[in-house]
């Protein structure tokens, strides 16, 4: 796992790190297991979901669209703090790696507030009613 958080000074990161919590058992073993990706650079670090579920709990959204997704940490974070009624689109292009967060977030009791999208976000964007 990494604290990395781009373009932050070292100092403002390790900041956040003391001041954070530390992840779930649950998270921590889908962060665990995405480290042993050869992407796994692309996951967010624990500071990030912790910042990305509070907006989630402060705003209360009704839907989010997450575009790219890797393995669903940020997307767990996400789903935790949504209502029972709201919904998050995650948009990946990959089954391969959605389908480790997919069991993640099934054992958190969020999947059925996951829409998982396979496509180009662009396409599924694109097939999204217009709602202004």
């Amino acid at each position: 796992m990494t604290n990395r958080i781009e373009l932050l000074s070292p100092e403002l990161v390790a900041y956040v790190a003391k001041h954070s919590s530390a992840p779930d058992e649950l998270a921590r073993r889908l962060i665990d297991e995405t480290g042993e990706l050869p992407a796994s650079g692309m996951q967010i670090s624990p500071a990030q979901a912790q910042f990305m579920a509070l907006l989630t709990r402060l705003l209360a959204p009704s839907l989010v669209i997450e575009i790219g997704t890797f393995t669903g940490y940020s997307a767990l974070a996400v789903a935790r703090e949504l209502g029972a009624d709201s919904r998050l689109i995650a948009c990946d292009v990959s089954e391969e790696w959605t389908s480790i967060g997919r069991k993640y977030w099934d054992e958190a009791g969020v999947g059925d507030r996951i829409d998982l999208r396979i496509a180009p976000a662009s396409e599924t964007l694109a097939s999204m009613p217009d709602t202004t």
